[in-house]
């Protein structure tokens, strides 16, 4: 819906030169038609704005020749972040994006390319520091070891009553799942941390941060672009891979070998080391949703039904069985590698 520029967005534009013509609410992004082209201006959390730097984020990414992320315009006095009544704007390109749902397969392979690009020209060799790793490993080892015991001490409990509960008959059902993710989980990790400490380096790459299918644009000539990048930070690579990847499993039994391929195709341009893909397997396979709902369960602190703590359950069992038939085939790969090289 159209609607006459308020007289904040017109204080705001004057700082760029810009008369807007009139503006349209667009999600979290007010859409600006003027005479000069359309433009997106975006509140954003100051927080973000000044923790993960991201103007300097994306001007890095540009002078790496990062052309896959949108642009951020500077004002008349070279301001990047405009605040006004205690807020905080910045301005961009429109991007009209193609229909995504016209070839949804080939839309995500273009964001993993872009993605693999992103990762590979911003890459930087870092000195492993066994002890911060080392520090690391036990803080992540010692909440794993609580909470397979939690997960066992509640499968006593349920075996225990003489009538189960919905929840307690489905998790004894399901415990065998859980706790072969867990166990593999641990060993991804035991794995990872001897190959680190025979590593001399590691890698760092500019993350997007909140990397979502929604977040990346292919314009008319068929650029992919990624735009809110308030959350870009340098970490390691997988942790872009993992945070999609876990959410994107968080559905209905699935076994669709385009989330495999998607990967691939990221791997075309920023091929994983071996140490990355142990620890991204050991971060995929762990039962997080599971782990988290037993502990109020058993209190029964929570105001929720019977039935929608089954429903929860559930949704976490298929959530490991998605994943477990992911992780099986970069396994595939990672066999067949291994062959070749010998």
């Amino acid at each position: 819906m159209n609607t006459t520029p308020k007289d904040e967005i017109t204080l705001i534009l004057e700082q760029y030169q810009i008369v807007p013509n009139y503006v349209e609410k667009v999600g979290k992004v007010i859409k600006i038609y003027t005479n000069q082209g359309v433009f997106a201006l975006k509140e954003a959390n100051p927080k973000k704005i000044y923790r993960y730097n991201i103007i300097e984020n994306v001007r890095s990414l540009q002078d790496k020749g990062v052309r896959s992320v949108v642009p951020i315009y500077h004002t008349y006095s070279g301001d990047y972040v405009v605040e006004h009544n205690e807020k905080h704007y910045y301005l961009m390109p429109w991007i009209d994006g193609q229909d995504a749902n016209s070839d949804e397969n080939l839309h995500f392979q273009r964001m993993f390319t872009s993605l693999g690009k992103m990762h590979q020209k911003t890459q930087k060799e870092k000195k492993v520091d066994i002890d911060q790793l080392q520090g690391h490993y036990d803080k992540l080892t010692k909440r794993w070891s609580n909470e397979r015991e939690i997960l066992e001490n509640f499968i006593d409990v349920a075996e225990s009553n003489w009538y189960m509960s919905p929840y307690e008959l489905s998790y004894c059902t399901f415990f065998h799942k859980i706790m072969s993710a867990h166990k593999f989980a641990n060993d991804q990790l035991e794995k990872w941390i001897t190959k680190m400490k025979e590593t001399e380096n590691t890698r760092i790459v500019m993350n997007h941060g909140s990397l979502s299918i929604s977040h990346f644009l292919v314009n008319e000539r068929g650029e992919g672009v990624f735009i809110n990048l308030e959350n870009a930070q340098e970490t390691t690579p997988i942790q872009d891979l993992t945070n999609y990847y876990k959410q994107s499993f968080e559905t209905y039994p699935i076994q669709q070998l385009e989330r495999n391929n998607w990967l691939r195709t990221y791997e075309k341009n920023f091929p994983l080391r071996e140490e990355e893909k142990l620890l991204f397997m050991s971060y995929m396979a762990y039962p997080t949703a599971i782990a988290k709902q037993i502990g109020p369960y058993m209190k029964r602190d929570e105001e929720i039904s019977e039935k929608e703590k089954v429903k929860e359950l559930l949704k976490s069992f298929w959530h490991i069985n998605n994943i477990e038939f992911f992780i099986s085939k970069i396994q595939e790969d990672l066999e067949k590698a291994q062959s070749i090289e010998v």
